[in-house]
Formats: structure tokens, C-alpha cells, sequence
């Protein structure tokens, strides 16, 4: 047990939330959405106190025309409905060749149902957290079916309290909800592109997300990618692995945060560096002293040049 002027926990609301950002702390780690991450820095800029912040956004899932569409499905499919989608690095949507759309949806239920085979019922599978976020989603839901979107649902219109069904969405238009905030929940979009030039650019037209998810078995299709995209990190053929390996750095960039943490970044953003000099009893910045001496000058011409 750690004393608690070390470690103590408050429970509390929005209104708690902001008057504790209010505070003069040292340093603020939050983590949350990029609307209430605004809010924090505001209330802590009054104190002028470093926040390092962590707000997730919609992290993409590309797969290459080359990968193993299965292996990449199944890792979506994990990265996706692990928590119910409730992770700040989840694959938000996922970018895939037009061509092979269908194939993957085929590959993304049956992996669903294969890591989940009880379902909604099942051990493994949670509860959207909140009446309202599940309000949320399911507002999410049928805006897209008003639009006619085409929605598959791998474990069927089972629903089961506050359990909400996987839902992959095809190719929903840009301005629905779902496509312009952070889903945090088990609905899949799924966008088709014809070159990886397309998804790239797709990628970058939009804020820059949290985690990059690529799914390539093919070095140069790697590189560009890596070099081309800005995101707070990258996974390679895997999803949510990242967040495990503790000696890489953690954190977003732009709208999904700021600063780093895990390891030994996390030890340098909660540490300050306090820089000490100690003057010994021979001190040869006396000689620079006031007044000008003709030593002085000669030095001063000769390592300055007039």
C-alpha cells in the first residue's frame, strides 16, 4: 500500500475533472478524447502546468495488396473487439483494396467468431461502458443504415443489454459521424482504395491518428508507408502489440496528443532534469569581469577577430 500523499484515487465527474486539471501539479498525464484533452490544457495552462496528453483518434488499418488477408483479419478482428473496441490504440477503420473488399469481410466474421464462439454470450465479450456511449454507437449504427450503407454483422442482430454486435460497414460516406469521431466500440468501417498512392493520401487528409496499423509482407509497399504517414506509432502485421513492448515509446501526435511515456521516455516526461554547477576555487570566468582589461581586448581580438 503507498501513502496517500503518494498514490490516492478520486472518483468524480466532468465537473470534478476540471477542477482537478485546475490544480498546480507538477505534471498532468491524461488520457481521453481530443475534446476533453483541449479542456485539460486549458485548465492547466493556467498554471502554466506540463500536460502530457493522450487522446487516441481514428487509427487506421491498412492492408497492403500484398498481405496474407487472413493474418490481417484476424488481427484486425482482435485489435478491434478486444474491450469491445474500448482501447485508445483500436483500429478505428481499415483501408483495403477494392478488389478484395468482400474476401476480407468473409475473413474478418470468421475470425470474429472464431475468437468470440460464444458470441454476445460468450466469457470473452464486454459491455460498452456507459448507457450513453452505447446510445452513441447504436446512433452511429442507424445513421449509416438511413444512408443505405451496407452493414454485415458477423454475430447476427443478437443483442444483450448494453453487449453490442460487431458491425462492418462498407464504404460509409466521409461526412457520417461514425467517419469523423474516434468509434470506440465494435463497428468496423471499411473504405476501398484502388492504389496505395489512395490510401496514403487517404491517411493524411485526415487528422493525425494515434497508431498506424500496416499490413504488408512487402518491403518497399513497408517503407513508403512508414515514410510517408505521421502517426504516434506503427504496427507491422499485428495489432495492439505496440502498446506492450515497454521500452518503446508511447504517444500521439497533433490531435491524438502529445508527449511520450513507457520506459524510459515515461521516466524522463515525469522527471526534471535539475542542471547543477559548481565553481571550483580557481574560477576563470573572474577574468572576464568588468572593467575591460588590455589582456582582455588582446584576448578578445584574437579569438574574435575586429
Amino acid at each position: 500500500m503507498f501513502p496517500a500523499d503518494q498514490v490516492a484515487v478520486i472518483t468524480g465527474d466532468s465537473e470534478v475533472g476540471r477542477e482537478f486539471a485546475g490544480l498546480p501539479f507538477d505534471h498532468l498525464l491524461f488520457t481521453g478524447s481530443t475534446a476533453v484533452g483541449r479542456e485539460v490544457m486549458k485548465a492547466a495552462s493556467v498554471n502554466l502546468t506540463p500536460v502530457t496528453l493522450e487522446l487516441g483518434g481514428k487509427s487506421p488499418a491498412l492492408v497492403a495488396s500484398s498481405a496474407d488477408l487472413r493474418t490481417a483479419a484476424a488481427s484486425i478482428a482482435y485489435g478491434k473487439l478486444t474491450n469491445a473496441g474500448q482501447i485508445c490504440v483500436a483500429p478505428d477503420y481499415a483501408l483495403v483494396p477494392r478488389e478484395r473488399i468482400r474476401e476480407f469481410v468473409e475473413q474478418f466474421a470468421a475470425a470474429a467468431r472464431k475468437q468470440y464462439p460464444g458470441g454476445l454470450e460468450g466469457p470473452d465479450y464486454t459491455a460498452i461502458i456507459s448507457d450513453r456511449h452505447h446510445q452513441r454507437l447504436m446512433g452511429h449504427l442507424e445513421e449509416a443504415r438511413k444512408r443505405d450503407v451496407e452493414i454485415i454483422l458477423p454475430f447476427g442482430e443478437t443483442v444483450s443489454g448494453r453487449k453490442m454486435p460487431p458491425a462492418i460497414l462498407l464504404n460509409p460516406p466521409d461526412d457520417l459521424r461514425l467517419m469523423q469521431d474516434e468509434i470506440f466500440g465494435p463497428l468496423l468501417p471499411v473504405v476501398g482504395y484502388d492504389t496505395l498512392d489512395e490510401a496514403i493520401r487517404y491517411i493524411n487528409e485526415r487528422p493525425r491518428p494515434l497508431a498506424l496499423y500496416l499490413f504488408s509482407r512487402d518491403g518497399e509497399s513497408r517503407r513508403r508507408v512508414v515514410d510517408q504517414t505521421i502517426s504516434g506509432g506503427v504496427c507491422i502485421n499485428d495489432a495492439l502489440t505496440q502498446l506492450a513492448v515497454d521500452d518503446l515509446p508511447f504517444g500521439g501526435i497533433g490531435p491524438s496528443g502529445m508527449g511520450r511515456y513507457h520506459g524510459r521516455e515515461g521516466f524522463e516526461t515525469f522527471s526534471h532534469m535539475k542542471p547543477i554547477y559548481r565553481s571550483r576555487l580557481f574560477n576563470p570566468a573572474r577574468f572576464l569581469r568588468p572593467p575591460a582589461s588590455a589582456v582582455q581586448h588582446w584576448m578578445g581580438r584574437l579569438f574574435i577577430g575586429s
